[in-house]
């Protein structure tokens, strides 16, 4: 059971890095767009990276509630089972942050302060929103179970947000319904000649 749990907050840790991963990557595309308007911009741009965050991750949590809850995997579901998904999946995130903070790096504070920021960006924006606090960094890190506790509970309750949208998607791909007086659906009219047939005599020349 204790592995369940730890496989788990993996998954949320794993969701986490590679919604960091894309922040890192467009990171230097985004510092060329805006150049000396960086720092103006970058809560912009961390918002960007939190809402693909928070997609995978609440999907992740939703499909696994769904799955938990049914009666044939005998997985003791409860309601909030993502939010302990979720901080044993920021508790790694938490623990490198906390022990960041106690060194004294003298001259490279600042290097450090932009790698913890870095480390933290699709929360940047609400972390720069709280004036990058202590209590911003600590509600910051929060968001991300909060997320897999969303996402859970809505697995948990039936309560499908992402399966409705998609079909939302399908049903919009879907093309219009021609009408009866459309050319195109009348159909077309066969071009071969009936062969003639020949007439039977009872006998005779």
């Amino acid at each position: 059971m204790k592995s369940n749990y730890i496989r788990n907050g993996a998954k949320v840790l794993f969701n986490y890095a590679m919604s960091l991963i894309v922040f890192i990557i467009f990171l230097y595309v985004f510092l060329s767009i805006t150049k000396d308007n960086f720092g103006k911009y970058l809560p912009l741009y961390s918002i960007l990276i939190f809402l693909f965050m928070f997609l995978i991750v609440y999907s992740d949590m939703e499909m696994l509630g769904i799955k938990e809850k049914k009666p044939q995997n005998n997985m003791n579901p409860y309601p909030l089972k993502g939010l302990v998904y979720g901080l044993i999946g920021t508790a790694p995130i938490a623990l490198m942050i906390g022990v960041a903070a106690l060194i004294n790096l003298g001259d490279l504070e600042r290097i450090k302060h932009l790698a913890i920021n870095c480390l933290l960006g699709p929360m940047y924006f609400f972390i720069k929103w709280l004036d990058e606090s202590p209590v911003g960094y600590a509600a910051g890190l929060l968001l991300l179970p909060l997320i897999a506790m969303l996402g859970y509970l809505a697995g948990h309750y039936g309560f499908n947000i992402t399966g409705k949208l998609k079909k939302k998607k399908v049903l919009a791909g879907k093309g219009f319904t021609k009408s009866p007086w459309n050319p195109s659906n009348v159909p077309a009219k066969k071009t071969g000649k009936k062969k003639s047939g020949t007439k039977k005599t009872s006998g005779g020349n």
